[in-house]
Protein backbone atom coordinates (compact mmCIF):
# COMPACT_ATOMS: atom_id res chain seq x y z
CA UNK A 1 0.00 0.00 0.00
CA UNK A 2 1.65 3.20 -1.20
CA UNK A 3 1.00 6.37 1.54
CA UNK A 4 1.53 9.85 0.44
CA UNK A 5 2.75 12.13 2.73
CA UNK A 6 1.89 16.01 2.39
CA UNK A 7 4.88 17.98 3.89
CA UNK A 8 3.99 21.76 4.87
CA UNK A 9 6.54 22.74 2.25
CA UNK A 10 4.41 21.05 -0.23
CA UNK A 11 1.14 22.89 0.96
CA UNK A 12 2.54 26.33 1.70
CA UNK A 13 4.22 26.24 -1.97
CA UNK A 14 1.30 24.92 -3.45
CA UNK A 15 -0.56 28.01 -1.56
CA UNK A 16 1.65 30.28 -2.53
CA UNK A 17 1.32 29.29 -5.87
CA UNK A 18 -2.89 29.54 -6.10
CA UNK A 19 -2.72 32.69 -4.21
CA UNK A 20 -5.09 35.39 -5.45
CA UNK A 21 -2.21 37.92 -5.81
CA UNK A 22 1.63 38.22 -6.72
CA UNK A 23 3.87 36.77 -3.86
CA UNK A 24 4.57 40.26 -3.08
CA UNK A 25 1.49 40.99 -2.27
CA UNK A 26 1.13 37.88 -0.45
CA UNK A 27 4.27 38.58 1.26
CA UNK A 28 2.93 42.36 2.53
CA UNK A 29 0.23 41.06 3.45
CA UNK A 30 1.93 37.85 5.49
CA UNK A 31 4.55 40.44 6.65
CA UNK A 32 7.26 38.59 5.66
CA UNK A 33 9.45 38.78 2.81
CA UNK A 34 8.59 38.10 -0.62
CA UNK A 35 11.92 36.83 -1.04
CA UNK A 36 11.12 34.11 1.62
CA UNK A 37 8.12 33.39 -0.14
CA UNK A 38 9.87 32.89 -3.82
CA UNK A 39 13.11 30.90 -2.15
CA UNK A 40 9.72 28.32 -0.61
CA UNK A 41 8.15 28.74 -4.01
CA UNK A 42 11.30 27.83 -5.59
CA UNK A 43 12.55 24.91 -3.53
CA UNK A 44 15.18 27.03 -1.76
CA UNK A 45 13.98 27.50 1.54
CA UNK A 46 11.68 25.09 4.18
CA UNK A 47 8.34 26.85 5.10
CA UNK A 48 8.24 27.01 8.83
CA UNK A 49 5.18 26.35 10.76
CA UNK A 50 5.12 30.57 11.56
CA UNK A 51 5.71 31.48 7.75
CA UNK A 52 2.66 28.44 7.18
CA UNK A 53 0.52 30.62 9.80
CA UNK A 54 1.73 33.72 8.77
CA UNK A 55 0.79 32.81 4.88
CA UNK A 56 -2.46 31.04 6.05
CA UNK A 57 -3.25 34.28 8.15
CA UNK A 58 -2.80 36.41 4.87
CA UNK A 59 -5.16 34.15 2.37
CA UNK A 60 -8.07 33.69 4.97
CA UNK A 61 -8.07 37.62 4.37
CA UNK A 62 -7.78 37.66 0.75
CA UNK A 63 -10.46 34.97 1.09
CA UNK A 64 -12.89 37.33 2.87
CA UNK A 65 -12.36 40.36 0.91
CA UNK A 66 -13.24 38.55 -2.05
CA UNK A 67 -16.33 36.68 -0.78
CA UNK A 68 -17.46 40.12 0.70
CA UNK A 69 -16.91 41.67 -3.27
CA UNK A 70 -18.84 39.04 -4.39
CA UNK A 71 -21.53 39.21 -2.43
CA UNK A 72 -21.78 43.26 -3.21
CA UNK A 73 -21.78 42.21 -6.97
CA UNK A 74 -24.38 39.56 -6.77
CA UNK A 75 -26.31 42.33 -4.45
CA UNK A 76 -25.75 44.77 -7.45
CA UNK A 77 -26.25 41.97 -10.05
CA UNK A 78 -30.11 41.60 -8.46
CA UNK A 79 -30.59 45.13 -7.67
CA UNK A 80 -30.19 45.23 -11.34
CA UNK A 81 -32.79 42.91 -12.67
CA UNK A 82 -35.47 44.88 -10.89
Amino acid sequence: MLTLTVTLDTVVRQAIRRAPCSVRALARQAGVSHVLLAAIVAGRKRATPRVALLVMRALGQWGDRCHESAAQVRAAIKGSKE
